[in-house]
């Protein structure tokens, strides 16, 4: 089951990657790939998100990407066969996702998205940690089979972008305040964003729903804070009533800052995350990094 998960996702992707095709080779112009990977070891850490990875697609002048990825949850590092109490729960989340972006004015930026993916063995969480445990010369977690049990599962999502530019020099430099509104439910999460946060640095980048193949080069960094009112997390409250669970917190703030760059086809993007207290009793909060790295081919 878990192959055949995998292989419908894979053909999904490649079914998208089919159909917009002409229409690239047509214009003769570069599309955009990307590959983000997450993980808390950015600060010596293994416990609550603690890794996760995607490979994403946009047709070149095309609104639409498409993506498939994986996120795992985990306790801090305690081989025990049950998570400790105050501890997060095992989780895994393999999933195919699309995003439709609308440009409702200059400054205005709207993105919808879909997911469908398992959670559960099907979502190979124990698999892919073991090889990664493997390769960076961790002990593997012995716990998995405590982990959230399986479902399949969808969330649709609406995010609002808004970019108000604060400052700009004849030189390039700038300054921006972003806010952003997002919702998100489904049968896996239900929850509302509110956020506010500051770019600056070099040619900072405009809005868009169409990335931009020729962009100039630009360095720029970035702080945002957020608060997150949740009704629904079933990476911590699990799916039957015989998972280990915890009771979510229902308000949770979050700071993030980062550093980018683009020059020519390639960019990086480096994020990390401040989450504070997830959920009721719990002993350790943690933090993550999200490092993509971009290419325009």
């Amino acid at each position: 089951m878990p192959a055949r998960l995998l292989l419908l996702g894979v053909l999904f992707c490649f079914s998208v990657i089919v159909a917009v095709s002409p229409a690239v080779a047509q214009e003769s112009a570069p599309s955009l790939w990307s590959l983000g990977i997450a993980n808390d070891s950015f600060f010596d850490q293994d416990r609550g998100y603690t890794s996760g990875w995607d490979i994403a697609f946009t047709p070149q002048a095309s609104p639409f990407t498409v993506r498939i990825g994986q996120d795992i949850y985990t306790p801090d590092r305690d081989n025990s066969e049950m998570p400790p109490p105050g501890q997060h729960p095992y989780a895994a989340w393999l999933y195919a996702r699309g995003d439709y972006r609308y440009q409702l004015c200059p400054v205005v930026l709207m993105t919808t998205s879909v997911s469908f993916g398992t959670t559960g063995e099907r979502a190979l969480g124990e698999e892919f940690q073991d090889v990664a445990h493997q390769v960076l010369g961790f002990d593997e977690y012995e716990g998995w089979d405590s982990q959230v049990s399986e479902r399949w599962g969808w969330i649709v999502g609406v995010e609002l972008l808004w970019q108000q530019p604060l400052l700009r020099t004849p030189a390039g430099y700038g300054l921006d305040l972003i806010t952003m509104l997002e919702g998100q439910g489904g049968n896996i999460l239900v929850d509302l964003s509110a956020g506010v946060g500051v770019r600056f640095g070099y040619h900072l980048p405009e809005l868009s729903a169409t990335p931009e193949p020729n962009a100039p080069k630009s360095v720029y960094f970035t702080l945002y804070g957020e608060r997150k009112i949740v009704d629904k997390n079933v990476f911590l409250e699990g799916v039957s009533s015989r998972d280990y669970s915890v009771e979510p917190e229902r308000g949770v703030n979050t700071l993030s800052c980062g550093v980018h760059w683009r020059e020519g086809a390639y960019q990086v993007d480096l994020d990390f995350y401040f989450p504070e207290q997830e959920f009721k009793d719990q002993d350790l909060t943690y933090r993550y990094g999200v490092l993509r790295l971009s290419y325009w081919y």
